[in-house]
């Protein structure tokens, strides 16, 4: 607490030092409409869906010592998956963070709109200092795929937005230290002490590659991990690693995670990658678990099996013309997941992207359940 009341004094000292400085902003952000058609996990019936948000940004900076960033949107989706059980995914979205930001406006059979922040922070810097407070994207671990060291969030690769990557409310703190090393220590309240998070990583840079290694109390469990980054003949390498303890009396085991990959870019506009994630994070199958509970580790991975080979590539056929292509596939459970996807620049700030997901799987595989997404998506930034 000590040291924030300084950084906080030294930011207010810097700017009453800087007679020259101004108050600078700019306003942005996009529109975007995404069509999908599917079926259901539960019922398996048909559906539709029709999303359209409207993102709008702005950025304040005054001086070196002071910036603020706000994402406010407004998404609105019709069709008929709002009747269904799996659109109560898509209004929780916003679970993890402590506050509650957003506001449903229309919740009928067929269409829905709600707003949300999506980010919403300000930073304060001082010298080789800096405090972020707010809803913000905290983004440990640098894998393609599954990250484990992506401590918060972490981002699912099956979902069709990749972009999107979900906050938490936070106190985060930097500060770079003699020889190379930066500390981050990460707050996120919850309405009690045992539901909150705090954790601390030292970063470096070591011989051109990237260094990590972090601890945290992640609710009541506590979990370590470490983090690498590197290059060999022009290939990036990563690796990755988490273990977690549970806390007492736990329904869930002590899971031990790991994500090794690297990806090669050709200088005729190919690049590929390739990772295998290997997980421990098994719902127990217990009948008295419930996997419902599931929804407060948001900080984890959870998949029914433990090996996975994932791939990746894409290729710029003309400027404006892109293909790409995912694969996972799941060794064990015998099941593959493909997402191929083209995306045209119709114009210098307009974007058409149209592709599909496709899952095969035997019985008792990763993906099962899953049924093949086929979607269309349109966006426009300002």
């Amino acid at each position: 607490m000590r040291r924030l009341w300084l950084l906080l004094l030294a930011g207010a000292t810097l700017g009453a030092q800087q007679p020259s400085a101004k108050w600078e902003h700019q306003f942005g952000g996009y529109y975007k409409s995404l069509f999908s058609a599917s079926h259901t996990i539960i019922t398996q019936d048909s559906y539709g869906d029709w999303m359209n948000r409207l993102r709008l940004s702005y950025d304040g900076r005054y001086g070196e010592w002071f910036e603020a960033h706000v994402d406010y949107d407004n998404e609105a989706h019709f069709g008929n998956l709002i009747e269904h059980p799996e659109f109560a995914l898509v209004r929780r979205r916003q679970d993890p963070a402590w506050l509650d930001l957003q506001h449903i406006v229309l919740d009928k059979t067929h269409a829905y709109w709600d707003t949300s922040i999506y980010r919403g922070y300000v930073r304060l810097r001082s010298g080789g200092t800096a405090l972020t407070a707010g809803r913000q994207r905290i983004g440990w671990g640098t894998a393609r795929f599954w990250s484990p060291a992506d401590a918060f969030n972490p981002l699912n690769p099956l979902q069709i937005e990749p972009e999107e990557r979900a906050g938490v409310d936070a106190g985060y703190f930097e500060w770079d230290l003699a020889g190379n090393l930066t500390w981050s220590t990460a707050y996120l309240p919850q309405n009690s002490w045992n539901g909150s998070t705090v954790a601390t990583r030292i970063s470096s840079n070591v011989a051109g590659s990237d260094v990590a290694a972090f601890v945290g109390r992640f609710e009541e469990d506590w979990m370590a991990g470490a983090e690498f980054a590197g290059q060999f003949r022009g290939a990036g390498l990563r690796a990755e690693a988490t273990y977690r303890w549970r806390e007492e009396g736990s329904a869930l085991n002590n899971p031990f995670r790991m994500t090794v990959g690297a990806d090669y870019a050709w200088a005729n506009t190919l690049y590929v990658v390739g990772e295998y994630f290997y997980n421990q994070g098994q719902p127990t199958l217990d009948p008295s678990f419930d996997p419902a509970s599931l929804l407060r580790y948001t900080s984890e991975i959870f998949t029914t099996q433990r090996h996975f080979l994932n791939g990746g590539a894409t290729y710029d056929i003309t400027p404006l013309f892109r293909v790409e292509g995912y694969v996972i596939a799941d060794v064990a459970g015998g099941g593959v997941f493909f997402m191929p996807q083209a995306k045209y620049n119709l114009t210098p700030n307009t974007d058409l992207t149209a592709g599909g997901q496709f899952f095969a799987s035997q019985a008792g595989g990763e993906f099962e359940p899953l049924s093949n997404v086929f979607f269309a998506e349109f966006a426009v930034h300002f």
